[in-house]
């Protein structure tokens, strides 16, 4: 059950950082705000990021992923490889710890396990695209949908030397967004940190801070070497477990068990 929770935990860590919110998703809003306008230094900072993710189709990186209990002081770090295309394609292989792999087509995700030898299969629900809605921005719709839901202030501006000689000094800013009202379902971070930088004006890291038991649980996603735009089959984002791995469907298995009480099917 414990192993279940936890790839199921990647999952919903990874949709938000990549998948884009439809209209369906900001009606199911409890009550309809408007947009706040961020502070100055902020709202130039989300330009910048706007701008760059218009003209954005697709991005592969090499990511590190690190999750943090500070007060058990727990860390786990897996390096890896993220593969993204607009709007809804997404491929996460992460290296030992964790030896997962998460692909979706936009349509199902599948969940692979090499230590269990497991590929858990699931429809894409509405339920993964509202926790996706909060970072929606970062490669996907925009920003202003964001800003009705989220806070935002400037965390920190700097610079950074840059990698070529004779180059420009790296602009480097760090936003912050917390939830502005309460939600049904409740959401699931308590604040997103998001860092950009002028060599692309991307989303270079996430930091997702997660409460509960026993705990503050730290997810941070580092992306490097990203490749913009190359071309991708939408093909590869469909998984073929491999011979010998089980291959397990619990949504179909929940609908099974409800319907044999009489509940309704989803």
């Amino acid at each position: 059950m414990r192993r279940r929770a936890i790839k199921l935990s990647l999952l919903f860590c990874l949709a938000p950082i990549l998948l884009s919110c439809s209209p369906a998703d900001a009606q199911q809003a409890d009550t309809p705000l408007q947009a706040q306008e961020p502070p100055p230094e902020a709202k130039r900072a989300l330009d910048h990021l706007q701008e760059a993710n218009a003209a954005l189709k697709s991005v592969r990186a090499r990511i590190t992923y690190v999750r943090a209990i500070p007060l058990l002081d727990e860390k786990q770090k897996s390096r890896g490889e993220l593969i993204y295309k607009k709007p809804d394609h997404i491929i996460l292989k992460l290296g030992k710890p964790r030896n997962e792999e998460v692909y979706t087509n936009g349509k199902k995700w599948w969940v692979v396990s090499h230590e269990t030898r497991q590929v858990e299969i699931y429809p894409v629900s509405d339920e993964a695209n509202r926790e996706a809605a909060f970072l929606r921005f970062g490669y996907g719709e925009g920003s202003e949908g964001l800003l009705k839901d989220y806070s935002v202030e400037l965390v920190s501006a700097g610079q950074e030397p840059a990698r070529e000689k004779g180059k420009p000094p790296v602009q480097v800013r760090r936003l912050r967004f917390r939830p502005r009202r309460k939600k049904k379902p409740a959401p699931l971070y308590d604040a997103i940190e998001v860092e950009i930088s002028s060599e692309s004006w991307l989303p270079r890291q996430f930091v997702l801070h997660e409460g509960g038991f026993p705990g503050e649980i730290i997810h941070t996603y580092t992306l490097r070497d990203m490749r913009l735009d190359t071309k991708l089959k939408d093909k590869m984002f469909e998984y073929k477990p491999p011979r010998g791995y089980t291959v397990l469907r619990p949504s179909e298995r929940a609908d099974a068990a409800s319907e044999s009480k009489g509940g309704a099917v989803p």
